[in-house]
């Protein structure tokens, strides 16, 4: 019988190997050589993923849940010792922002590499990061203010500086609730739906809003910005739950009464996905976590659901439980 490289091997007994792999692993699989990558996904990549940490007398626990699959891959105790203690700050093309005490780093929990940045010796409110911190034009992005909130400080860096770059600016006695990444600029909302810009070109800041709250936007917990397709959306939650959409012609939030064939999904960091083909019953939905359970808001019913066909997952006292983008190998 003939032998052949191992890399030329037919896609349909790649394919079979694939499929007898744990999920994680089948990553790993994917990127052994060129020919390999070819192997088809066995899930649908446009979901998010959800990642459980907690610490119990048996020490530290880490999983992952694929909803499409309705799997969940418990990761190696090893992975864990570097979210031990450590603060989720953003969770982006499958990349975890931590801060640790003034130590602030860069970790992926599917291939456990850490990335870490310089030390920062202030704190802030909420972060986030342009692309994969392997890329070379990723930036990271801190915002926070004083205990007065009458200063804002936003720091910037990326992976191989050796300090933060910090600016410090007059601050409206608003706290900053969240900040999302769009075409070059970095929107962060305060209290009542005040927005701010702080452009990466020119390292400038511009209040987008008028400094005053808005009264249609309240909320009962933080608001959430979302970034779909280079628009901002707000969320803000009530009893139900209300989405604005940022309108750069007249500078004002408006009311989104549908969300077409988007879901939200709500966290540290939120993500908007594109519900269509096996995933389309999720259009109009906006998803998020409510101890101990995965919830979701259908702005068509305008009524709250509990999670019985995606994110079926409950995991008792849980410490965390995160949206992440699974990984693009």
């Amino acid at each position: 019988m003939e032998s052949r490289p191992w890399y030329d091997l037919p896609v349909e007994i790649l394919n079979l190997i694939h499929s007898r792999l744990p999920i994680v692993e089948q990553f790993h699989f994917r990127i052994v050589c060129k020919s390999w990558h070819l192997v088809e996904a066995h899930f649908e990549r446009n979901l998010p993923w959800v990642l459980c940490h907690f610490w119990d007398d048996s020490g530290p626990n880490c999983s992952f849940h694929i909803p499409s699959l309705n799997q969940t891959h418990i990761v190696s105790d090893h992975v864990m010792v570097n979210l031990w203690d450590a603060g989720i700050s953003a969770s982006k093309h499958g990349w975890l922002l931590l801060q640790q005490s003034n130590e602030t780093f860069f970790f992926n929990p599917f291939s456990a590499k850490v990335i870490k940045l310089p030390n920062m010796d202030i704190s802030f409110n909420r972060a986030t990061f342009t692309s994969s911190p392997t890329c070379p034009d990723c930036i990271c992005f801190a915002i926070g203010s004083s205990k007065s909130c009458d200063k804002i400080l936003i720091s910037t860096c990326s992976p191989g500086d050796l300090k933060w770059r910090t600016t410090t600016l007059d601050g409206f006695n608003k706290v900053v609730e969240d900040v999302v990444y769009s075409n070059g600029s970095f929107y962060c909302v305060f209290s009542g739906g005040v927005l701010g810009a702080f452009f990466v070109e020119d390292y400038s800041w511009s209040m987008l809003t008028d400094t005053e709250p808005n009264n249609r936007i309240f909320s009962w917990s933080r608001l959430q910005l979302v970034e779909s397709n280079g628009e901002i959306l707000l969320v803000s939650r009530t009893t139900n739950f209300c989405v604005f959409k940022f309108d750069q012609s007249d500078m004002v939030w408006k009311d989104v009464n549908k969300l077409g064939n988007r879901a939200l999904f709500l966290g540290c960091t939120s993500f908007a996905v594109e519900a269509e083909g096996k995933t389309s019953a999720l259009a109009g939905r906006i998803y998020y976590h409510e101890y101990p359970r995965f919830s979701f808001y259908s702005l068509h019913t305008e009524k709250t659901y509990t999670c019985e066909d995606f994110y079926p997952w409950v995991v008792p006292n849980a410490q965390g439980k995160i949206w992440i983008e699974p990984p693009s190998f």
